[in-house]
């Protein structure tokens, strides 16, 4: 005879549906977290991008204040540390499309910069690129590590704003200057704040012509070559700040992407 058993003590195991069904629950939860995640980190990687272009566009405007504190980065020496050069020692024949062959170290700095965005036009291939970014500052005798190893993480940093020969800021420009982070690369052009103004002085009268600028996009320069031609007592201009990742002037002057940031600019006389 068989002995009887506690209905109690009797534990039946989840059957093959159910364990199918936990599993798929917690798949889809682990799934919808991913999702989460990944979404958050590219808000937080975003409003970093963003934070990084309100600094950048403190330093642009003092820089286009200063335009002889805006740096020229050569091509033939982007390794160098001791590459000091500034934008009024740009070549003449620059490969960056501006044309300062009629700057001169007694221009003012109104001159200087409107030299600079002459040429610019409204859409990206005619537009002034300048990059924006925060460098190490490195002293070679006091930040050594090593021989040849300096302590870039604990020296002081400094915002910087670059014209780069052949408008590209390039892997090697970043390692003679020392970049951290994420460089912004901005796109210069003159406002379409200048339709409808009257631009140009006539040179008999000294009086602005009555011919006023057209509408925008505009085949060739709104403003006259000089600036003593200009009439106007500003100069608006609209920096739109793009995360530089490196790439090619040839792949990205073209390329149809968000600015994270739109500043529009007045320059006084």
């Amino acid at each position: 005879m068989n002995p009887s058993r506690n209905p109690s003590s009797v534990r039946p195991g989840f059957s093959l549906v159910e364990v199918t069904l936990a599993i798929g629950i917690v798949g889809v939860a682990i799934l919808s977290l991913v999702g989460i995640l990944g979404s958050t980190f590219q808000q937080v990687d975003e409003i970093m991008q963003t934070n990084r272009a309100l600094s950048g566009v403190t330093r642009l405007i003092g820089a286009l204040d200063n335009p002889r504190s805006i740096v020229f980065v050569d091509s033939t020496s982007e390794q160098s540390p001791q590459n000091s050069k500034y934008l009024l020692e740009a070549p003449v024949a620059d490969t960056s499309g501006v044309d300062l062959t009629a700057g001169n170290p007694a221009a003012s700095n109104f001159d200087i910069i409107y030299r600079l965005l002459q040429k610019a036009r409204d859409n990206g291939d005619n537009a002034v690129w300048l990059y924006v970014y925060e460098r190490k500052i490195v002293a070679p005798d006091s930040d050594k590590t090593g021989d040849t190893t300096f302590a870039l993480f604990s020296n002081p940093s400094m915002m910087e704003v670059a014209l780069c020969s052949g408008k590209d800021l390039t892997i090697n420009a970043a390692f003679g200057r020392n970049i951290i982070g994420t460089p912004m690369r901005v796109r210069l052009s003159l406002s379409k704040l200048l339709v409808g103004q009257r631009t140009e002085i006539d040179s008999t009268t000294f009086e602005p012509k009555t011919t006023k600028v057209a509408a925008a996009p505009w085949a060739s320069s709104p403003i006259p070559v000089q600036p003593s031609g200009y009439a106007l007592a500003y100069l608006p201009v609209v920096a739109e700040f793009f995360p530089h990742d490196y790439s090619p002037y040839a792949s990205y002057k073209t390329k149809t992407e968000a600015p994270l940031l739109v500043q529009n600019i007045v320059l006084s006389r």
